[in-house]
């Protein structure tokens, strides 16, 4: 049995227009051999009314919610998405079955906001995939063991359509979404980005990692365990059209191509700490860890420490700072820009980002590489900018 996992996220489903391509989709799967199992997300996005952060707006205060409330209630859009997608099938004379991420089998832990998938019972979705009924499943959501209704976090609807693929043994995940595949920049940002046809799961874990919207990371560790393959897709053009492939590729050797794409991640603020006691900064990063501060592009210098944190945790970075009495300064506006691609022996790569932007009046305030990527910090004023002269002198 050839079973394919289809996922739409909330642009594809939120028009009466863009879900006949999900029908067209599934049939095409369907006269090709394979046997469908369709991931929704909620219908778009604020404010339409069923959106997730629409539904959340209800709230009279989300801050200070009850996380359950606020998961039964965010869970919501996917499952308003399920019935009409299905009763949409069905009119078309296919047998199909709206189901919940627990009734689909996915059992989580009790992490509300951001659970974490325990295990999945596939007994359910291949009953009904045995009797030609196509399951709808809601994505971004579980149940825990205790009844629970669990959602998964940012990119929930990715990782409940590959921990599918991964679980039923899927011939191929198909993310069907608003644009052509994974690109070597946002095409939001550079005009003339281009279609990645081929890409390894690292690399689009990587690309996911440093800010890429296509596909999240937790997303892509469930394919690449189970070595399922993934394809993003643009919905209106159907499967049938190029997109991106992700799977194991073998490297090629004597390409001379060392760049493959730029990302960028905004919203950072850079945290700059005067060293003055060890027993203190230690303490600090415990402090982060524990309230689930990320802390990126640690440059460590005799007198500082520099490193960026989400602006949107800043707040908390202040509050341990104060408590600890370190001496330190926080500065927010930032983007973090990252060049992606197979640099290891490349000599002068860094020299050669830097000089880019300098040439163009963009000021970097950090750097940091790996043998795969190379990052910069620069003023997010700039950032369109210097993500569009990087990808023309490196990318293109």
């Amino acid at each position: 049995m050839k079973i394919i996992v289809q996922k739409y996220g909330g642009t594809s489903v939120n028009t009466a227009k863009s879900r006949s391509m999900i029908i067209k989709n599934m049939i095409d799967a369907i006269d090709d051999g394979f046997k469908p199992i369709i991931v929704v997300s909620a219908m778009g996005r604020k404010p339409e009314p069923y959106a997730t952060d629409s539904l959340l707006g209800l709230l009279p205060d989300m801050k200070n919610a009850n996380l359950r409330n606020k998961d039964l209630l965010a869970s919501c859009g996917e499952i308003i998405t399920t019935v009409v997608v299905s009763e949409e099938i069905r009119a078309k004379g296919i047998n199909a079955r709206a189901l919940t991420g627990g009734q689909a089998g996915i059992v989580t832990n009790e992490n509300y906001g951001d659970g974490k998938i325990l295990k999945i019972d596939t007994n359910r979705l291949m009953e009904l995939v045995n009797q030609d009924i196509v399951p709808v499943v809601a994505g971004f959501q579980g149940m825990s063991k205790n009844g629970q209704m669990l959602t998964l976090g940012r990119g929930g609807s990715d990782i409940t359509a590959t921990a599918l693929g991964a679980a039923l043994n899927a011939e191929l995940v198909e993310i069907y979404t608003d644009v052509d595949g994974v690109m070597t920049a946002d095409p939001r940002v550079v005009e003339n980005a281009e279609l990645i046809e081929n890409v390894d799961y690292d690399e689009v874990f990587q690309l996911a990692e440093y800010g890429a919207k296509v596909i999240h990371p937790r997303a892509v560790e469930y394919a690449m365990k189970a070595d399922v393959p993934i394809a993003i897709l643009n919905t209106q053009k159907g499967r049938y059209y190029g997109g991106t492939r992700i799977e194991d590729t073998p490297q090629d050797i004597f390409s001379e191509k060392h760049f493959s794409a730029v990302t960028q991640i905004d919203g950072c603020s850079q945290v700059d700490i005067k060293f003055t006691d060890i027993k203190k900064e230690d303490r600090l990063f415990e402090v982060l860890a524990e309230q689930e501060v990320s802390i990126d592009m640690i440059n460590i210098f005799p007198d500082r420490k520099t490193f960026i944190i989400d602006s949107d945790k800043q707040h908390i970075v202040d509050k341990a700072m104060s408590k600890l009495e370190l001496e330190y300064t926080i500065c927010d506006g930032f983007t973090k820009i990252t060049i992606m691609g197979r640099m290891k022996g490349v000599p002068g790569v860094v020299a050669k980002i830097i000089a880019a932007l300098y040439s163009n009046n963009i000021f970097v305030h950090q750097s940091s590489d790996s043998s795969t990527t190379v990052s910069v910090l620069v003023d997010t004023k700039q950032a369109k900018d210097a993500v569009n002269i990087l990808h023309k002198n490196l990318i293109k």
